[in-house]
């Protein structure tokens, strides 16, 4: 049986659907269909909300699309992983649109950007396109959960901005005595509380940006013995931290 392809809707919109389950596309949903995958009218795609539903859909005329089922009784559910996991990293120069795709892939769950001392001013924020490449990650790697990505924070706002009872990780390259990721999880049991781990700029965290962190409770951690790009200390420490939550929740 030929793979369905799969196409991330929001649920305003499927809830928009008239009494015959049927909604229209946008353009570029419609040309994604016709002329990229070359599907014919009566094809079927999986149609998915990013909140943890899929449904069988039809393809009707190349810019309708109709739900084989209610839009209250999708044909697959799943609840939200837990703990969630998120990933705070300061906007960089090269790099942010994988960070953005990979983060996706290995399961991130939150994504939020930082403006920070050292940030280079070259980075530029750039939130429509890092919401059309989690779009096409969601889509592509087959997760029902898309992840959050909220607005720009500044740094110095950001060290009280998750919950009280998060668990809080700030990644550091040259502050002797802090564990290595992979140790510091390894001592940790099954927790429901969700995770964040920040990631600094190229240029690395200022001193009243660690100072500031510390003051509100962030544990310092090591990512390893070499000095990382920022995208790839991202990327590293999402992978630590999907690979433990397989493992132990």
């Amino acid at each position: 049986m030929a793979e369905r392809r799969r196409l991330l809707i929001a649920s305003r919109r499927l809830q928009s659907a008239d009494d015959h389950r049927r909604f229209v596309l946008e353009d570029h949903e419609s040309r994604y269909l016709r002329k990229v995958l070359r599907l014919k009218q009566g094809a079927q795609v999986d149609v998915i909300d990013g909140r943890g539903n899929l449904w069988v859909a039809r393809l009707l005329n190349g810019h309708q699309l109709e739900l084989c089922s209610e839009i209250d009784a999708p044909s697959q559910t799943v609840i939200s992983p837990r703990p969630k996991l998120g990933l705070a990293i300061a906007l960089i120069r090269r790099g942010m649109d994988d960070v953005m795709r990979m983060g996706c892939e290995l399961g991130v769950d939150r994504l939020q950007t930082l403006a920070c001392q050292h940030s280079v001013p070259q980075a530029d924020y750039r939130p429509e396109r890092w919401g059309s490449i989690l779009q096409e990650a969601v889509e592509q790697c087959e997760r029902l959960w898309a992840p959050e990505l909220p607005e720009l924070c500044p740094a110095a706002e950001w060290w009280d901005t998750p919950g009280p009872h998060d668990l809080r990780l700030i990644a550091v390259a040259r502050e002797l005595e802090s564990p290595r990721l992979s140790e510091w999880l390894a001592t940790q049991a099954s927790v429901d509380r969700s995770i964040w781990l920040s990631i600094g700029p190229e240029g690395g965290w200022s001193q009243q940006e660690l100072a500031a962190a510390q003051a509100a409770g962030w544990i310092f951690v090591s990512l390893g013995d070499t000095i990382l790009r920022s995208s790839t200390a991202a990327v590293a420490g999402i992978s630590s931290l999907s690979n433990w939550r397989t493992l132990r929740c």
